[in-house]
């Protein structure tokens, strides 16, 4: 019998990404767990006792770590607002990568996924907008424009990274990322 790799926790979570990803919660079951990270049943549940829920929760926290790394961590820089907006989204093209990229956390909200994360996700979403809207603030716009953009921005983007699903393409996420980057250029004009 072939024995299996060793893999630490977090390179598991990144192989089973993916599986989230493109399932949701829901949707992935334990053997495509298994088959996209290369290890049996019970080798996941070795390592994940908490069962396919401890493993999108360890997804979810590795997406997050990505998430303050590339989007929200920009935003909290010094420096002037426009600069810090346009490095997060240049980080939003980092996070959200791939020929065609795809929303994790949306994927996790379907179905039983919105019980178990939704709260989580919620919060990241709030973090980012607040993130945005003070970075704008500080570029010069109002409080009320701030926040209204920058609720825009996010729903902007996800509604972006849908219709690459549909397309099966890149382009509508680049062409959001270039409309909103042209609205950050535009403050203070």
């Amino acid at each position: 019998m072939a024995r299996i790799a060793k893999l630490t926790k977090p390179e598991l979570a990144e192989k089973l990404m993916a599986v989230f990803e493109n399932s949701g919660f829901e949707g992935a079951s334990l053997k495509t767990l298994a088959e996209a990270a290369g290890q049996s049943k019970a080798s996941l549940y070795h390592h994940f006792p908490g069962g396919k829920a401890e493993m999108a929760e360890t997804v979810l926290a590795r997406a997050g770590m990505r998430l303050q790394k590339h989007i929200l961590s920009p935003l909290a820089e010094r420096g002037a607002g426009q600069d810090r907006l346009l490095n997060s989204l240049e980080g939003v093209a980092v996070y959200y990568g791939g020929t065609v990229p795809v929303c994790l956390m949306n994927s996790l909200l379907l179905g039983e996924g919105r019980a178990l994360f939704g709260r989580g996700i919620g919060q990241a979403v709030a973090i980012w907008k607040k993130g945005l809207e003070v970075a704008l603030v500080s570029a010069g716009e109002s409080h009320r424009e701030a926040t209204a953009w920058a609720a825009y921005a996010v729903e902007r983007i996800q509604g972006a990274l849908v219709m690459c699903r549909v397309q099966q393409s890149r382009d509508p996420l680049e062409a959001c990322l270039s409309e909103l980057a042209s609205d950050i250029a535009a403050l203070g004009v």
